[in-house]
């Protein structure tokens, strides 16, 4: 399958105009303005909606049906369906830039389900789907939104919990890191960095390394509720990971795969990737 055209279709509808993603609040029908302030997850869904519209462009551009997820808990949140009716997973996600240097990360969606069982938490299954893109929206909080309620006169004041949208499109595996995003849940951690073209390129550990070992490195990364002995036995890195695939019996990919992993290192964007 031609993701870079899949890529390019979504990328080629999409508003250039950063202000067609700035929300204000929420309408009621006194015609007043409600502020939602700067609540990720509310966020983070007000996002899924306003770009759905230009995910059903995409999808008839490139003679595919979109379909979307009636459930916060079923991955994912959009996704194509082929002629051939094989399916292309569009994940969103949005995250902020954090501290001086804007550093961004964010995660992935948990590695304990579909990875691990073909058919958990997932609309059809795992096995249906030859693709599966991340379309990330990263923002800089604004210091002093306007809260509470604002009238449609004054529309033109509010100042919303956000500013400075970037929107990207990319593969899954390729922008996914090494780590979990936090310590008492099962979700794949990004990469993290400072420059948002790595994101945008690709340039993660797994890019070099490919699909196949982004999948199997997380699904069997171990899980938050494992007991101490089965997380000494696995892996939280990618060296140990390689050491695991040995102990395994699996020397010829462990070797194939650090010798990939060592030269990735070695290119100087590549160091500044956490």
């Amino acid at each position: 399958m031609d993701s870079k055209k899949i890529i390019k279709a979504i990328q080629e509808v999409l508003p250039t105009d950063p202000d067609s993603w700035k929300i204000l609040g929420f309408f009621n029908t006194k015609q007043e303005i409600l502020s939602f302030g700067n609540d990720s997850k509310i966020l983070g869904r007000l996002f899924e909606v306003i770009i759905q519209p230009y995910l059903k462009q995409a999808a008839q551009k490139l003679g595919y049906t979109l379909g979307e997820s009636s459930s916060q808990t079923v991955y994912p949140d959009f996704w194509f369906i082929t002629p051939k009716n094989r399916l292309i997973a569009i994940d969103i996600k949005s995250t902020y830039r954090k501290g001086k240097n804007g550093k961004i990360g964010f995660t992935l969606g948990g590695y304990g389900s579909f990875l691990r069982n073909n058919t958990k938490n997932i609309y059809r299954t795992y096995s249906d789907y030859d693709l599966h893109l991340i379309i990330v929206f990263v923002y800089t909080r604004t210091s002093n939104p306007t809260k509470g309620v604002s009238t449609v006169q004054a529309m033109s004041t509010i100042v919303p919990p956000y500013k400075n949208v970037q929107l990207f499109v990319q593969e899954k595996y390729k922008i996914g890191g090494q780590k979990k995003g936090s310590g008492n849940t099962n979700n794949i951690g990004t990469l993290t960095t400072t420059n948002i073209n790595d994101f945008i390129e690709g340039n993660g550990y797994f890019a070099a390394l490919g699909k196949d070992a982004f999948e199997d490195y997380w699904r069997h990364y171990p899980l938050y509720t494992d007991n101490a002995a089965t997380k000494k036995s696995l892996y939280t890195n990618l060296e140990e990971y390689f050491s695991w695939l040995d102990r395994k019996g699996s020397h010829k990919k462990s070797t194939e795969l650090k010798s990939i992993y060592d030269k990735w290192k070695l290119n100087p964007r590549s160091r500044k990737i956490h």
